[in-house]
């Protein structure tokens, strides 16, 4: 199968690798003048990567490196892995090269299935996901002048939503061809609010701004922020977790805590195992990073704007993005991402008069 990734990330180049090891002739398309150590050792390699999964090192080359956006005219399935602060820019450019028989999937959104649709001439079939399927990190000291992606979970079960559900057994079809753990078990507005890096990413962050500044580079917020006995930074994000399920109830949604949306199976001890784990990356190490620009201003901005137009309460919710704003001095509620920013009010209102 043809299949365009863009975005050269972690995410990126976890999927492109990933799937031209499955034999799909995979294009990697960098969609940004963004200095990349990883992408530019690609190309000087020709296109070579390294899967490392469970100590195994699985060698594998991707088809095709660009950054022409308009190859993907030609994909059967599109993958969307940047950060979802620049989904509304990147989805204006990739409408023109669309058709309805194409397959996008929006990794790690926030309802971005609403800007690609809006004003889309031939609108595909779009599905967004809480996450990547493959979660880990480029290396580019494990093999000297490889790039090689380490594998810290493959996931057997990866939620997503359907926008036109009229559709759905035609793109899950074609998906589970890429990958058999996709299930098409959430509604969009699920999608968005049970993205687990909004509720955990952003208290985990915020309440650990010291620390990341003092630390200089060498923080893990997992392993820190969320260690056995910080009750009180877990009772914030527990209660953070409350008015997302609020919110998700009234709108006819189902209020999965964090827990059980994060795959921690066995509850706050799956949670400690997962802190403590020796492969929690060092990160965030800036207050500026996506942990805050982008989990404050596309999704916790978003969980806000819904909150008052369905009248919610969300006291934390607003109470983090003000910290957050004051702390980075930069408009995060201004520049972030709202309901009516994605032109989804009429969705918002639909799901709260029909299960009002």
């Amino acid at each position: 199968m043809k299949v365009a990734v863009l975005g050269t990330g972690n995410v990126g180049i976890a999927i492109a690798a990933d799937l031209s090891i499955k034999g799909h002739e995979v294009t990697l398309v960098k969609t940004s003048d963004t200095p990349s150590k990883a992408y530019a050792r690609l190309q000087a390699n020709s296109n070579r990567v390294f899967l490392k999964e469970n100590g195994d090192y699985i060698r594998t080359t991707i088809h095709t490196l660009t950054n022409d956006l308009s190859v993907i005219k030609v994909a059967e399935v599109i993958f969307v892995t940047i950060q979802s602060t620049y989904h509304k820019d990147l989805m204006e450019r990739m409408k023109p090269y669309l058709n309805s028989e194409q397959v996008v999937v929006v990794i790690c959104s926030y309802m971005s299935s609403f800007y690609l649709a809006n004003n889309c001439l031939s609108i595909p079939m779009i599905a967004e996901t809480t996450g990547p399927y493959l979660e880990g990190r480029v290396e580019l000291e494990d093999k000297p002048g490889e790039v090689v992606f380490r594998v810290g979970c493959r996931l057997t079960n990866s939620p997503l939503s359907m926008y036109h559900k009229n559709r759905e057994e035609e793109c899950m079809k074609i998906l589970k061809s890429l990958y058999g753990g996709f299930n098409s078990c959430y509604s969009t507005i699920e999608s968005a609010m049970l993205n687990p890096n909004m509720v955990l990413h952003t208290v985990g962050a915020i309440m650990s701004i010291p620390r990341i500044e003092y630390s200089k580079g060498n923080f893990c917020m997992y392993r820190e922020a969320y260690a056995r006995g910080n009750d009180a930074t877990l009772n914030i994000m527990l209660a953070l977790d409350e008015e997302k399920k609020a919110v998700l109830k009234a709108l006819g949604g189902r209020p999965i805590d964090i827990m059980e949306a994060g795959g921690f199976l066995k509850g706050k001890e799956s949670f400690y195992e997962y802190s403590e784990s020796a492969d929690r990356a060092i990160s965030p190490t800036s207050v500026r990073s996506r942990y805050i620009t982008e989990d404050v201003s596309q999704g916790l901005v978003l969980l806000e704007s819904i909150a008052e137009r369905i009248g919610i309460p969300h006291f934390i919710t607003t109470a983090l993005i003000d910290i957050a704003i004051v702390a980075l001095d930069e408009d995060l509620r201004t520049n972030g991402r709202t309901i009516h920013k994605l032109e989804a009010v009429n969705y918002i209102n639909y799901l709260k008069e029909t299960n009002g």
